[in-house]
């Protein structure tokens, strides 16, 4: 509630343990404080009405928005010749399906990189098939509204040092699998609507973006049914938290691509490579020489759910990215991973970024 009234511009005047006092344009509103209290919910209902009183839109739509302050929403629908009020069973059920491949698939390419997962599919992305909630379906064609926490605890710094909070990683889980789902929907979607071919290259470097040949079968599914016309996805990113940087919410797949979307799943099955690991964590040293072209690294990370340090030697522009993130924010970080048991973990740099899925920075 605290976070809803504060994104509409109120501001807290008063409160102690059992309600608050928020203010705006000189109207007053009570926002009770413990869930336990009897009137609890006959409180939240007098706040529901006079916030409807005040934005003029209806109670039961403004406690829906608060519900979902730190829930990120992704809604799978299917536009079909039945309307918007019904599907047809078998496109239902492949719509369904669409949206456990996305899940599925967003979970892997978030833990490891890789065109085509097969059998390899990491066990953590379908546990996390199995943890994932949908909403009731909405009219408007056919929508799925697949639901993820957002909710990240702020991430402590001592002594002015970054430091890696296991509790924070676990929370943010979820909203890097939304986000990587939006960075491969959005490659996805500008090769499957361009007017030409995307060249083999083109299609393999989207791996690096998340795509996979499971994520192309996914979209692809509904659309082989004959009366499904169009299938979109769309992101509503939670309000109560920042929006993760250079995506877009939004991503169409008309019937015209599903033919492109095969193509481009045949090239990714055929890739053989070994997959790349994706470590989350934050710069705890540099070193870098007068005269050296880059520099060496250590990053803060889990591994196999433990806390680990990991030696990286960078490029110039990759020691640059290191030397920006530093004591500012999360690192992000793709490459072949070597555990070395009882001594520092190293990882042979693909790429290295700052981590826009997450919402906090640092400034140092």
């Amino acid at each position: 509630m605290a976070s809803y009234l504060r994104n509409a511009g109120w501001r807290l005047s008063a409160g102690g343990e059992l309600a608050e006092f928020w203010v705006r344009d000189q109207v007053e509103v009570l926002v009770p404080r413990r869930a336990s209290a009897p009137d609890f919910d006959k409180r939240i209902d007098i706040l529901a009405n006079d916030l409807q009183q005040v934005e003029e839109r209806p109670a039961e739509e403004i406690k829906g928005d608060i519900c979902r302050q730190f829930l990120d929403i992704t809604d799978v629908s299917a536009d079909h010749e039945y309307g918007a009020q019904c599907i047809p069973l078998d496109a239902g059920h492949k719509l369904f399906t669409t949206a456990k491949g996305l899940v599925v698939s967003a979970t892997a390419s978030t833990l490891h990189r890789r065109g085509y997962y097969g059998r390899s599919i990491p066990r953590r992305a379908r546990e996390q098939a199995k943890k994932t909630v949908v909403g009731h379906t909405r009219p408007g064609s056919y929508v799925i509204p697949i639901i993820n926490q957002a909710r990240i605890p702020e991430a402590p710094w001592e002594s002015d040092q970054p430091r890696l909070v296991e509790s924070v990683e676990e929370a943010a889980f979820e909203r890097r699998v939304t986000t990587n789902l939006a960075r491969a929907l959005g490659v996805l979607e500008g090769m499957a609507l361009q007017a030409e071919r995307p060249s083999v290259r083109d299609i393999n470097d989207a791996v690096g973006e998340g795509l996979s040949f499971e994520m192309c079968r996914a979209m692809a599914r509904p659309l082989q049914d004959e009366v499904v016309r169009d299938v979109s996805v769309s992101i509503a990113w939670a309000p109560g938290v920042s929006a993760p940087r250079g995506v877009a919410r939004t991503f169409e797949f008309p019937r015209e691509c599903s033919d492109r979307l095969k193509e481009i799943a045949t090239v990714l099955r055929r890739d053989r490579v070994d997959s790349h690991e994706v470590i989350y964590g934050v710069v705890v040293g540099l070193r870098s020489r007068s005269g050296d072209e880059g520099g060496r690294v250590e990053i803060e990370t889990l591994i196999d759910g433990v806390k680990r340090l990991v030696r990286l030697d960078l490029n110039e522009n990759d020691y640059e990215t290191a030397r920006s993130t530093h004591k500012r924010g999360p690192v992000v970080v793709r490459g072949t991973l070597h555990r070395n048991p009882g001594r520092s973990a190293t990882m042979d740099v693909l790429s290295f970024e700052p981590d826009l899925s997450l919402p906090f920075e640092r400034v140092g």
